[in-house]
């Protein structure tokens, strides 16, 4: 576990531990206030990018950061923070009597606990710190694991092969992930006993059936490498073939983020300003040792909870010519990817990917989340998580928008006037209602607020600190894959091959029957 980062000091209410403060050193309000009245369901779309571009993100995110989690022993999830005796990290979060829609269940609390506190550098005293529990770096956690435990689990230890479900076996379709028979219930809502949700090497896989698609493509990627290595080298051991799949799939997950993915986030001149164009020709010559590569707590905690903006109300599913199918409401496939055991919809849900459009990056959150998330079977309602992503940035001492502003270079605003033209009319409205000041705005809220940069599918916070934690990922990683002169380094031919990868090419390539796709992931 690393200690997660900071480029700035964190703001703690007390200067140790407690949760943000208003400047005025009263309580901030209610994140479902700020979710109810800035981040309401306008459900606009944005044809400039496909809900492939959301996934991959989460995808990416999941490669990165994992915050370490309080756990309730005698139950080994999250506590129960609105019932009974509460955890002594619980921060359950208000929901008003008025709320427009918990007060239709008599709903008045959130259920929310605290990251668990870590230990400084040398035991040394200071403020809290937190956990990531992941490497903090491009290095294909999602598919190889953190865990020599967990990876140990998902090897079938013959030709360099992950182990694979071949439910379709009988229908020359390709297999899907392995069952997780261990701790079934974690990250998984199961309709029955005999229900189960799949393995990977990482713990949220099943979040929703677009996550695992990619989870399973990427594991079939690793054996369809992992196949031709072992053809052509024959002489080759089981963990020969199977580290230098790896080391190929990393490299293309690198790419494919940093070729495809960054550039339409972030636009050409943020990524020429950081040094994130990847190279197209001989290595790259920026690793510096001294940069360290650790996730940040604003990256982790706001920045890349950006495509929740963009997340859309129903996953579609489209045919192999391009041609809309059918679609589920999203709270309904949240930790239940159960319909992937079906013949054919993993393609279905991967064309989908490719051809719905997502939603625009606004402050409109679409209610699928902000009421229904990780809803159970058996209730009207969810969790918020706008809320979510409000209380927790404040527990981890993210300081508000504005020092970020500063930050970046910005000019930090003194008067809700000032944000004339950053924020639209209905956002400002919502921030003069419920917060004191402009310096009490909380990060996450602004900087999915902020009218794009041109160029951009975010605005200039973000980017800005968006680009400078990739910049860190990139320059900071010793194997990285376009470095040379070490001895994981590939050769300026193999090279050559990897920076012809796109993530259409790996689609084509592990799934059954898809023949068509556009080159660059978006609907233009």
């Amino acid at each position: 576990m690393l200690i997660q980062q900071r480029f700035l000091p964190p703001n703690y209410g007390d200067g140790v531990s407690s949760p943000r403060l208003s400047v005025t050193g009263k309580q901030l309000p209610s994140p479902r206030l700020i979710s109810k009245s800035v981040h309401t369901d306008d459900g606009f779309h944005d044809h400039a990018a496909t809900i492939f571009l959301v996934f991959w993100g989460q995808f990416v995110d999941h490669d990165i950061t994992l915050t370490s989690e309080t756990k309730d022993p005698s139950t080994a999830k999250s506590p129960k923070c609105c019932e009974g005796v509460q955890h002594p990290q619980c921060l359950p979060i208000e929901a008003p009597a008025n709320d427009p829609f918990y007060s239709k269940f008599g709903q008045r609390c959130i259920n929310f606990a605290r990251s668990p506190n870590g230990l400084r550098e040398n035991c040394a005293l200071g403020p809290k710190v937190t956990f990531n529990i992941l490497s903090s770096i491009l290095d294909g956690n999602t598919v190889y694991s953190n865990s020599e435990e967990t990876l140990e689990k998902l090897r079938s230890f013959k030709r360099g092969q992950f182990k694979t479900l071949p439910v379709f076996e009988k229908m020359g379709l390709k297999p899907l992930l392995p069952l997780r028979l261990e701790k079934p219930n974690e990250g998984c809502i199961r309709p029955g006993e005999d229900i189960y949700c799949f393995l990977a090497g990482e713990p949220r896989v099943n979040e929703n059936p677009a996550l695992c698609s990619l989870h399973t493509i990427f594991v079939r990627a690793h054996n369809f490498f992992a196949d031709q290595l072992a053809e052509v080298n024959p002489h080759w051991t089981d963990e020969t073939v199977f580290q230098e799949a790896r080391h190929i799939v990393v490299a293309v997950m690198q790419h494919i983020t940093f070729n495809e993915f960054l550039p339409m986030v972030l636009g050409r001149d943020l990524m020429e300003a950081n040094q994130l164009i990847p190279l197209r020709n001989g290595y790259f010559d920026g690793y510096n040792p001294n940069i360290n590569t650790g996730a940040t707590s604003g990256f982790a905690q706001a920045v890349f909870r950006f495509g929740h903006t963009l997340l859309p109300s129903v996953i579609e599913r489209w045919s192999k010519t391009h041609r809309y199918v059918g679609s589920q409401r999203l709270h309904e496939l949240l930790q239940q990817p159960y319909d992937l055991f079906k013949s054919g919809w993993l393609d279905n849900v991967v064309t989908g990917l490719m051809n719905e459009v997502a939603q625009a990056y606004d402050n409109s959150i679409t209610q699928e989340v902000t009421d229904h998330l990780f809803q159970e079977p058996d209730k009207g309602f969810g969790l918020d998580l706008a809320s979510l992503n409000l209380q927790r940035a404040r527990e981890h001492g993210v300081p508000a928008y504005n020092r970020w502003r500063e930050w970046c270079g910005f000019r930090p605003f003194s008067s809700w006037e000032e944000m004339i033209g950053i924020f639209n009319n209905q956002t400002i409205s919502g921030y003069r209602k419920y917060y004191e000041s402009p310096d009490d705005v909380d990060l996450w809220s602004a900087g999915v607020s902020e009218i794009p940069h041109p160029g951009s599918l975010v605005g200039p916070t973000f980017g800005c600190i968006m680009a400078r934690q990739f910049h860190n990922l990139r320059f900071g990683d010793r194997f990285w894959h376009e470095n040379g002169g070490w001895p994981s380094s590939f050769t300026l031919e193999q090279l050559t091959e990897i920076r012809r990868i796109k993530l259409s090419r790996i689609v084509c390539d592990t799934t059954d029957d898809i023949n068509t796709i556009q080159v660059y992931l978006n609907p233009n």
